[in-house]
């Protein structure tokens, strides 16, 4: 217990000295008052000027591979974050140097329980790439089969461990102390986080991924996944089969080849929306490093850590928002972002409306093969942000990912559009929703518990009539906010009362002052007296009055 505490302090020191290095004192106002214009400040260091944005990216790379997974996480939340940032949080590079080749055998042999050489025929010392939780490396089986490694770095789970408890603590400061915090409830996006950065570092999770992508792909000649020999992996050790190709993005190889971009892009875009619109179950980095072209243009796809997760309500969703978008249907378009999203109590749905109608222009008369869903949800989501609507991760996450998918069509080839790829799978959603197997099984699920309400309504029904004929029904109503709607009231009467007895001891002392030259009773001065305490309780009623700020 000792031991981890002194750890936190070490890590909070470094953490504090890294964030002051970059001065990031500005990210204070933005989350105590949300207002994103200060990512647009400057601070010069004399060589260069660089804005809070760049240096919050900055920062987070010196900080390690906790606070990467966590800007590129954040780069994905155009809701919650304003565009400078999330272009900046973007540019977030994940590369690192190499391990030695001995520590990288050190944890083969841990994690496999033997000499390496008895699992692998070869295995090259030169990395392929290398990040910041593990690196890879080619080799091959001794029976023959050629495979890449994925190793994790030695010590990584106990440095991301400590930093996520440093950002639970984070979370929950920002969290009760500012506005922003409370509303976006940050102490849940850590717990996202955290799952979503355990879930990378347990590298059995990444190959049972590929599994299910391979399986629900599995007789499709466009589509390939790499297979997992789980005998030679474990939470540390990933090893996958190598599948030679032509990286997506290196066009020059392609042509060379033959290939024809088109299909390409055909392939790479039906592959992604079979994953969305079919299986709720998507790759969610599918940039030009993740994807290969081999025979026949068939898309070969690399790297399971980060995946999304669509349930039929939220897949549905989107079909309508895009159809919305399409009919430029601009009440339909708030009602589906509100209902997918959670909006602030206090947000204006008459200037969201106007905004989102304004916004719509931009598509007018726009032919659908030339929509780019990406860009439509992205825009959507800055809206989000504008006007303090929670969106659910997954949405965020969808958008990134069709950005992605996007720009990588349109380099592979401008004519071939997305959306008409996406619209055969949007209508088999559509019709799935309201199919005969759809309905049967909503009735079923649905069925017994309604035949179990009209077999009880009779006899509640009785109850409620024999409650009402005795005079024992009771309704019992809940104030919001009664308490301090009483004591405003009362506050109100006091001060009423105050006024009247002061005006009431003024008129007496002058008619008293006015029929008397002496007081009446010893001489004393009642009179005067009287007006002086008038003056008191008047001056208090002022003082009172301006305190509470109702003049």
């Amino acid at each position: 217990m000792l031991r981890a505490r002194y750890r936190h302090i070490l890590r909070f020191r470094e953490i504090g000295e890294i964030l002051t290095k970059h001065g990031l004192g500005q990210l204070v106002d933005f989350l105590q008052r949300g207002e994103a214009h200060v990512f647009n400040r400057k601070k010069g260091d004399g060589k260069t000027v660089l804005s809070l944005a760049q240096r919050f990216r900055m920062a987070l790379e010196e900080l390690g591979p906790t606070f990467v997974k966590l800007g590129q996480l954040l780069s994905t939340r155009p809701d919650l974050l304003p565009p400078e940032l999330i272009l900046e949080l973007e540019r977030l590079q994940d590369r690192v140097q190499p391990l030695p080749f001995q520590q990288v055998k050190a944890v083969l042999e841990a994690e496999l329980g033997v000499d390496y050489l008895e699992v692998f025929a070869y295995l090259e010392e030169e990395a392929l790439g290398a990040a910041s939780i593990g690196q890879v490396h080619r080799g091959k089986l001794s029976t023959g089969e050629e495979v890449v490694v994925k190793i994790q770095r030695p010590g990584i789970e106990r440095v991301i461990g400590t930093d996520l408890e440093i950002l639970f603590d984070a979370a929950r400061l920002v969290q009760s102390r500012t506005k922003w915090g409370a509303f976006y409830r940050v102490v849940d996006m850590a717990e996202e986080f955290a799952n979503s950065i355990k879930e990378e570092v347990d590298y059995t999770i990444e190959g049972r991924n590929a599994d299910r992508f391979a399986g629900y792909f599995s007789g499709d000649p466009t589509v390939r996944f790499p297979k997992v020999f789980w005998e030679f992996s474990s939470p540390r050790v990933l090893t996958l089969e190598y599948v030679a190709g032509i990286k997506i993005n290196n066009f020059t190889a392609l042509k060379e080849q033959g290939h024809n971009l088109s299909n390409v892009a055909k392939n790479t875009a039906n592959a992604i929306f079979r994953q969305i619109y079919i299986h709720g179950f998507f790759h969610a980095d599918p940039h030009p490093g993740n994807l290969a072209v081999l025979e026949g243009e068939s898309i070969f796809f690399m790297d399971f850590g980060q995946v999304g997760r669509l349930d039929e309500e939220l897949r549905a969703k989107l079909v309508s928002l895009v159809l919305a978008v399409v009919r430029q249907d601009t009440r339909a378009i708030v009602e589906i972002l509100l209902e997918v999203g959670k909006a602030h109590e206090t947000v204006n749905k008459n200037k969201l409306h106007k905004d989102i109608n304004r916004l719509m222009v931009k598509y007018y008369d726009l032919p659908l093969r030339q929509l780019k869903l990406g860009d439509v949800m992205r825009e959507m989501l800055q809206m989000a942000f504008v006007y303090q609507i929670r969106v659910p991760a997954e949405i965020t996450l969808l958008a990134k990912t069709l950005v992605t998918l996007e720009g990588l069509v349109k380099q592979l080839d401008p004519a071939v559009s997305i959306v008409d790829l996406a619209e055969p799978f949007g209508k088999v959603l559509l019709r799935e929703k309201f199919s005969p197997h759809r309905l049967k099984r909503f009735f079923i699920n649905n069925g017994y518990d309604l035949v179990a309400l009209l077999l009880r309504l009779p006899r509640r029904l009785d109850n409620l009539v024999s409650q009402i004929e005795r005079g024992q029904l009771k309704v019992q109503l809940e104030h919001q906010k009664y308490h301090q709607f009483v004591d405003k009231i009362t506050q109100a009467s006091n001060r009423l009362a105050v006024s009247i007895i002061v005006a009431a001891i003024i008129m007496g002392t002058s008619m008293l002052a006015l029929k008397t030259e002496k007081s009446i009773l010893w001489r004393f001065p009642i009179a005067e007296i009287g007006f002086i305490a008038a003056v008191i309780m008047g001056f208090w009623l002022l003082i009172s009055i301006l305190r509470s700020g109702r003049q």
